[in-house]
């Protein structure tokens, strides 16, 4: 989708704030009150991608009825491992 033009309602869009990219959740979701999801991603044509397969994925979720609405299943996972000196 075009981030400039303005989403259905009801639907989950990529906007770009301050050269980054966050999903703005509907309204519905929080009784009213607007919700945004940072993704931590930089406003790139590969990020936007991967943005928008977010928010369809929470588009499905919606309407499926497996919405997680504390946004943990939705947030960037982060790939750390614990690295023992002298392993290698």
């Amino acid at each position: 989708m075009d981030r400039t033009q303005k989403a259905s309602k009801g639907t989950v869009s990529v906007e770009s704030f301050q050269s980054r990219l966050r999903l703005r959740l509907p309204r519905q979701l929080y009784e009213g009150t607007q919700k945004y999801l940072t993704l931590n991603l930089a406003d790139t044509p590969e990020n936007c991608q991967l943005a928008e397969q977010k928010a369809y994925q929470i588009e499905l979720d919606i309407a499926s009825g497996s919405f997680d609405e504390t946004l943990a299943k939705y947030k960037p996972q982060r790939h750390l491992s614990i690295v023992t000196p002298g392993e290698q």
